[in-house]
C-alpha cells in the first residue's frame, strides 16, 4: 500500500511539473508588427497612407479614399490599388516616425506618423 502511494505521489508531482511547465511556455508565436502599419501623412499636402496588419490599406484625400492591398520585403513596397492589376513598387525606409518614400519619378516623399 505504501509502494502505491508513493508511486501516486511522484505521478501527481510529474504530472504538476508538465503543467506547470507548460503553462508557462507561450505556445503561439508572436509575429512582429511590420513598422509600416499605422497612418502616415504627407508632410507638405494633405493625403494620408493608412496600412493595416492584414495587409490593406486606404489612401485618403480629402473625402476622396482609395483601398489597396500591400507587400512589404526588405526595403520594397508593394501597392495594388482595388481596381488594378498593375502594382506600384517602390522603397521605402522608416526612420523614427518618418516613412520615407520614392515616388513614380524616384523622388524621395516623406510622411509622418499619425
Amino acid at each position: 500500500m505504501k509502494k502505491s502511494l508513493k508511486i501516486f505521489a511522484i505521478i501527481a508531482v510529474i504530472i504538476a511539473a508538465i503543467f506547470a511547465l507548460t503553462g508557462c511556455k507561450n505556445t503561439k508565436k508572436e509575429e512582429a508588427k511590420d513598422p509600416i502599419v499605422g497612418s502616415w501623412k504627407y508632410e507638405n499636402g494633405g493625403y494620408t497612407y493608412t496600412f493595416k496588419e492584414d495587409g490593406t490599406g486606404d489612401y485618403s484625400y480629402g473625402s476622396s479614399k482609395m483601398e489597396f492591398t500591400y507587400k512589404t520585403e526588405g526595403n520594397k513596397l508593394s501597392i495594388t490599388y482595388n481596381g488594378s492589376t498593375a502594382a506600384f513598387e517602390t522603397e521605402y525606409e522608416i526612420n523614427g516616425d518618418n516613412l520615407n518614400v520614392k515616388d513614380s519619378f524616384g523622388k524621395d516623399t516623406i510622411y509622418k506618423k499619425q
